[in-house]
């Protein structure tokens, strides 16, 4: 009763693969991993957008200060570093300082006061047609008013 069977005579027709599987459509997990990178891409370019905006008045004031070309008078400083205050400061704020209390307020935003000890000579530079004797000094302090009080790291509470 055992009868063997010969395979190689049977009519059998060659084995059939599937195709390969393919790469696209990707599973859903490929696209949340794509859209998470598209989204963080997004935001990095935004947040250095941002920041490239918000250090522009900066860099800009730093630049005109240095005054490789033509050195810059102390009046010109002063009023440079008005304008890069104006910048990141309520207008209302700054707009109406003068004399002492504006010297006070840039000393108040930075550690080391550097303008309210030499507050008559920034007066005298600002109002004499000679050279002030430390011109070179004092233009230097608004250079670093610029570098280090610029763009402010805290919010001051307004104050009635």
């Amino acid at each position: 009763m055992t009868q063997a069977t010969n395979t190689s005579q049977l009519p059998l027709k060659p084995m059939q693969l599937p195709d390969l599987p393919s790469w696209f459509p990707l599973a859903w997990g490929w696209w949340t991993i794509i859209g998470a990178l598209l989204v963080i891409i997004l935001f990095c370019w935004l947040f250095f957008r941002w920041k490239k905006k918000r250090l522009a008045p900066k860099k800009t004031a730093l630049r005109l200060l240095t005054g490789t070309p033509i050195p810059v008078e102390p009046s010109e400083a002063i009023e440079l570093l008005r304008q890069a205050a104006l910048c990141y400061y309520p207008r209302d704020e700054i707009a109406n300082l003068t004399g002492k209390d504006w010297y006070a307020f840039l000393d108040s935003q930075i550690k080391e006061p550097l303008f309210e000890n030499n507050s008559e000579l920034w007066q005298q530079a600002l109002y004499q047609k000679k050279t002030v004797q430390n011109a070179d000094a004092l233009v230097e302090d608004c250079y670093q008013w610029v570098n280090n009080a610029l763009p402010p790291k805290r919010r001051r509470a307004k104050v009635d």
